[in-house]
């Protein structure tokens, strides 16, 4: 009997620990920067076990002191599911206790990597509009049961199960992924990968790879390309590590939003997305601060957009993004928005920045821009004329995207609205490359300024910022919209910035 009660008592003591492969990240990441040179040197010694520990006791006992404090760290660590919420104990030897209340998460993230799933481990992110210490409120590594217990629990706090679903088509992620993208992005990834395997092999390690690379692609260029012929290697350089960025980025995207699914119920949206690492998210309806349609130019040729949310704990992490309609021609996103968001705000816009002068303000800063490459060419041949050649090339080609950002503010100058009624506000605005269409409940609304330059002051414009609730302050910018309006407009809506 006693034996039995002991046995009990050791199974409630882990169950309400975390899965041991938490132990990998307590100890030190490096670890294994001492595990390989031990057991070379082992391996080299040819098995001698006393002489193996005679040289390298040092890193053997720092490793060990390094597992020591891993396993006394995941001891400590606790968690238990209560009827109300959610609590831990953290931090060293437990001494940081948090306690998140189900009616206050606004997100609860379940993420399964690959090399987590052998294990049956899940990582899990509880957020809440708290501004904790830490990036999250609460992350811990549950076993399997544990994860499915949380989600359960967590589901039902929802009077109805989800009854409302939507999934995209393949074809519509993959152009999704095409669009959203980046070459920053994929560079990144590529760099960090980099980083890792220079911590592997060593700096030398890393230059042989490059040059032994850059040998194949110089033969494989000399037999068949001869592209080096015609177009210098900068140019070349330059092209492929924006291109093979793009790819890496449009892979990790199209991974991260394959076999995308969206349910919702009367409380919650239950979001399932990825290949590799499989992403749960439950989040609060309630909680959610704006939805924002983004699309960019081509976008708005092809009428197709993408509808993401603003939510604590949603799309902030590395390379996500906030999505609740990857991506929808705007007839699917009418009726998808009716079903999945039925009680969303949608005043009608009332003040606009359409005419010719609109355009002109958008694009005159734009413009200018413009001439600073064609200004720094002619510089060099001026002050610089046995520079490399190629520079000019390169200049030139830094002013596409500059031509490319003064079609898109002509663009803007049509699409700038601003509008607002009882259930909240409508902000049509363009920033950096992409347009937004901002549907944001008044209560959400935490501030509103007005700007005007000296400029604006002549001719009754002004710069409508509107910021919203949340961990961060979310600002949204509507540029050269006409002062008496807003004013008016803000006077009705009970904004006493006057």
């Amino acid at each position: 009997m006693n034996a039995k009660r002991g046995l009990d008592a050791v199974r409630r003591f882990f169950r309400h620990r975390q899965h041991p492969i938490k132990l990998l990240d307590y100890s030190s990441r490096n670890l294994w920067l001492l595990l390989i040179p031990l057991s070379k040197r082992l391996i080299a010694m040819q098995f001698h076990f006393q002489e193996w520990l005679r040289t390298s006791w040092l890193d053997i006992l720092t490793i060990t002191v390094i597992f020591a404090v891993a396993i006394l760290r995941w001891l400590f660590v606790s968690f238990d599911i209560e009827p109300d919420g959610i609590s831990a104990k953290t931090g060293l030897f437990g001494m940081i206790r948090t306690k998140v209340y189900f009616t206050q998460f606004t997100t609860v993230s379940f993420c399964q990597s690959w090399y987590n799933r052998p294990f049956g481990a899940n990582k899990i992110y509880i957020e809440t509009n708290a501004k904790s210490v830490g990036r999250q409120d609460i992350k811990l590594v549950l076993s399997q049961r544990n994860s499915d217990a949380l989600y359960s629990f967590v589901s039902s706090l929802s009077k109805e199960k989800p009854r409302i679903s939507y999934s995209p088509k393949k074809t519509h992620l993959f152009i999704f992924s095409l669009l959203f993208s980046s070459a920053l992005t994929g560079m990144l990834l590529y760099g960090t990968f980099m980083y890792e395997v220079s911590k592997i092999v060593g700096i030398e390690g890393e230059r042989a790879v490059f040059e032994r690379v850059n040998g194949e692609v110089t033969k494989i260029d000399s037999r068949f390309l001869r592209l080096t012929e015609t177009i210098p290697q900068v140019i070349l350089a330059l092209a492929a590590l924006v291109i093979g960025g793009w790819f890496v980025s449009f892979l990790a995207t199209l991974a991260r939003h394959w076999s995308f699914t969206v349910g919702r119920s009367d409380r919650q949206f239950f979001i399932k997305s990825g290949v590799l690492i499989k992403r749960r998210h439950i989040i609060s309806r309630d909680k959610i601060n704006y939805y924002d349609l983004t699309q960019t130019l081509l976008m708005k040729l092809f009428h197709i957009c993408s509808v993401t949310l603003d939510c604590a704990g949603y799309g902030q992490s590395r390379r996500e993004i906030s999505a609740l309609i990857p991506i929808t021609t705007y007839d699917q996103m009418n009726a998808s928005l009716k079903l999945l968001v039925p009680e969303l705000p949608r005043p009608k816009p009332e003040i606009d920045t359409v005419g010719a002068n609109g355009v002109r303000r958008f694009v005159t800063m734009p413009a200018m821009l413009c001439a600073l490459p064609p200004l720094a060419i002619k510089l060099l041949d001026s002050y610089f004329p046995n520079h490399n050649p190629d520079l000019n090339a390169l200049i030139a080609i830094v002013t596409v995207p500059l031509i490319w950002l003064v079609i898109v503010k002509t663009a803007a100058a049509f699409n700038t609205s601003v509008g607002f009624d009882d259930t909240g506000a409508v902000l049509n605005y363009c920033k950096g490359y992409q347009f937004h269409k901002v549907f944001l409940p008044k209560k959400n609304i935490s501030m509103i300024r007005i700007i005007r330059n000296p400029f604006q002051l002549t001719n009754n414009t002004c710069t409508l910022v509107v910021c919203t609730v949340g961990l961060k302050r979310k600002s949204h910018v509507i540029r050269f919209v006409r002062y008496d309006l807003v004013k008016e407009m803000c006077t009705r809506e009970g904004y006493s910035l006057f």
